[in-house]
């Protein structure tokens, strides 16, 4: 073997490692980014839950108010006073 075939084949060496020291690299890379991917989308997906709750319990605490607002108004409901309430123990 040449001088000349030597360094190429040193130079295909070194090539050949580095390139599988940056595939292994990559990959890392990959997984790490996908675990982070997947805690974004349970975080986001918590997000949605807890914004559909809240527009439910909006949606139910104007129903309250309308409640409210009927009994006072149509059947001249009102609460009780407070030396009218007896609490049972």
């Amino acid at each position: 073997m040449t001088r000349a075939a030597a360094v190429w084949l040193g130079v295909a060496v070194f090539a050949v490692l580095g390139s599988a020291i940056g595939v292994v690299y990559a990959k890392a890379e990959s997984r790490a980014l996908f675990v982070e991917l997947q805690k974004a989308r349970r975080h986001h997906e918590e997000a949605s839950m807890e914004w559909g709750r809240l527009q439910l319990e909006l949606a139910s605490t104007g129903s309250l108010e309308e409640v409210m607002r009927a009994s006072a108004g149509r059947l001249h409901m009102r609460a009780p006073q407070p030396e009218n309430v007896v609490v049972v123990e």
